[in-house]
């Protein structure tokens, strides 16, 4: 996908940079970090400011949100991050099984601590470990389906996190979950988009019309039938985006008082069902050889 913004995108509110400021005692005294991002873009809900604040600590990076999109990508960005040392897994947060997954991928990780506390002739501790991630890609949600209940509050919407919340799991971890912190600039348009598509950035920071006519070209590149069983679209080959908007106005009864397509709901629908993954299951990006 590409993007026709003529600058860069600027959206770092205040909390987020307090927060950030706020995070680097806790990543020092982490036995390891935990990054969600999201597996239909997991390049862009990564936050570079992260890479420098948690330095040689141990990562493990759980792509999220994985009901959502397109497993054969999936299973390869799985297999990319682990190529690269950075263990990784993949799934539902809301429905999966996260804790023995958890498990399985922390014991590399914790290693050294555990042959500390052997040669010290001291019981295993909890393991201390500090999420983290952009906004909205389920940092909450992994948290709670640790947990076995809903513990933090969780919302499919950026900000909800505000502050610091810790919390123990089973004897063996204890969390700190943390807001959710974005770049203070994404250069690169195409990340802001991803974003931006996914419901990360607020709607108001890049118009809707732009992103509607993004989706489009994404979908007609990577899934022209996508849109076949929601709105009777065969295929999006050929079709220009004004085609669309009122093919989805007149299926789903979008219309003026004289009868006239409401464009422009078209355009919010089209975006609202995407994000919820009512198109299908579809991945924003792909790992690059």
């Amino acid at each position: 996908m590409s993007a026709t913004f003529s600058q860069g995108i600027h959206h770092f509110p205040g909390h987020m940079k307090k927060a950030l400021d706020r995070l680097a005692p806790y990543v020092k005294g982490a036995d390891f970090l935990v990054e969600i991002c999201d597996a239909r873009a997991p390049v862009s809900t990564r936050n570079p400011l992260f890479d420098t604040l948690a330095g040689t600590k141990p990562r493990l990076i759980v792509l999220s949100k994985g009901d959502l999109a397109d497993e054969s990508v999936t299973s390869s960005w799985v297999a990319y991050f682990r190529g690269k040392g950075i263990p990784a897994f993949s799934g539902n947060l809301v429905a999966g099984k996260i804790l023995p997954l958890l498990r399985e991928c922390s014991k590399g990780l914790l290693e050294r601590k555990r042959e500390k506390e052997r040669r010290i002739g001291m019981k295993p501790q909890d393991a201390r470990i500090l999420v983290f991630g952009v906004p909205n890609v389920g940092k909450s949600t992994f948290i709670n389906a640790l947990a076995g209940r809903r513990r933090l509050k969780s919302e499919n919407r950026p900000g909800v996190t505000r502050a610091e919340q810790w919390l123990r799991i089973e004897g063996e971890f204890t969390l700190l979950d943390t807001p959710g912190i974005l770049p203070m600039r994404y250069e690169e348009k195409e990340q802001a988009l991803h974003l931006a598509l996914l419901g990360s950035i607020p709607d108001r920071i890049l118009p809707e019309d732009q992103l509607f006519l993004s989706l489009v070209a994404f979908l007609q590149e990577y899934y022209p039938t996508s849109l076949k069983e929601r709105f009777g679209i065969e295929s999006l080959s050929g079709l220009v985006p004004e085609d669309i908007e009122f093919r989805i106005a007149l299926r789903r009864g979008l219309l003026g008082m004289h009868g006239e397509p409401r464009l422009e709901e078209a355009e919010s629908l089209l975006l609202r069902e995407f994000r919820a993954g009512l198109l299908g299951k579809m991945s924003l990006e792909r790992p690059r050889a």
